[in-house]
């Protein structure tokens, strides 16, 4: 109580009953990784935390400051908490969160389940931080640690229809996720297989039809109502080429995605070029 800076996850019980002992294993290991803890991006798990019978019912982390991604993501909702955003502090959030994607590939750790909710962005400066770390994939004295969620609509093709808890995330499954995220960043919240007339997003996304590049005349057509034509239409060349690279062809070809250092590189330049 005396460390405001610091809170504890809890589990609910029947979650502790069902697979307590292979969560605990698994974040006491994730606690032997000294420089993850120690970097305030990451509300990495530092400490096994007992209830007073000494049963083990989670752990401790730092607290994160900011707001869910999906928040800044959003047409309506960016408006009340950031204030005063521009497009120039969109890029900053997604190359800072870039650079931690980079530098948890550098560990061998996978994010696995991206989505806008785990990502905190900090509405006064452009901090972001990550949480939830606890779902991460890492690799450990040997031992695989699985990522055990996630959803269709933000995971790769060819990890569809598996059991998460017995997937390997990839590197280029990685890419393709956080591609996902940076679009609906960019995009005020619009998913990249959203479609007018087409399928559900987990389908569209299967079978790589990705509305806006199939041209102007076909793409005005299959956007979904609104301003993204305009907001797509406005994106750098570079930025537009990567997408589309990533959301057709990247769809079934893991080699054709883009890489998180590619998006650093196209996102630099935006932001320069904005500047």
């Amino acid at each position: 109580r005396g460390r405001p800076e610091v809170l504890i996850k809890v589990y609910h019980p029947e979650i502790i009953s069902k697979r307590g002992k292979a969560l605990q294993e698994k974040v006491e290991a994730m606690c032997q990784l000294a420089d993850l803890k120690k970097d305030r991006r990451l509300s990495w798990p530092l400490l096994s935390v007992y209830d007073e019978k000494k049963r083990w019912i989670g752990y401790a982390m730092y607290r994160a400051k900011g707001q869910p991604m999906f928040k800044l993501a959003h047409a309506m909702l960016y408006k009340k908490n950031f204030p005063g955003l521009d497009r120039q502090r969109v890029v900053a959030y997604l190359l800072n969160l870039l650079d931690l994607g980079i530098f948890l590939h550098s560990r061998g750790v996978m994010i696995g389940d991206c989505n806008l909710q785990n990502i905190l962005c900090d509405p006064v400066s452009d901090a972001v931080t990550l949480i939830d770390c606890d779902s991460y994939q890492v690799i450990i004295d040997n031992k695989f640690y699985p990522c055990p969620v996630g959803m269709p609509d933000m995971t790769a093709k060819e990890q569809h229809g598996a059991d998460f808890s017995k997937v390997r995330r990839t590197q280029e499954s990685e890419a393709f996720s956080i591609a996902i995220v940076l679009f609906m960043a960019l995009m005020l919240g619009r998913h990249p297989y959203d479609i007018k007339g087409g399928s559900e997003r987990a389908e569209n996304l299967r079978k790589g039809d990705f509305a806006y590049g199939k041209g102007d005349k076909v793409a005005r057509g299959r956007i979904p109502e609104g301003p993204w034509y305009n907001i797509w239409s406005h994106m750098p060349h570079k930025l537009k080429s990567l997408f589309i690279r990533t959301f057709i062809e990247g769809a079934n070809d893991p080699s054709q995605r883009a890489t998180l250092d590619e998006w650093g590189e196209a996102l630099s330049i935006y932001r320069d070029d904005m500047e």
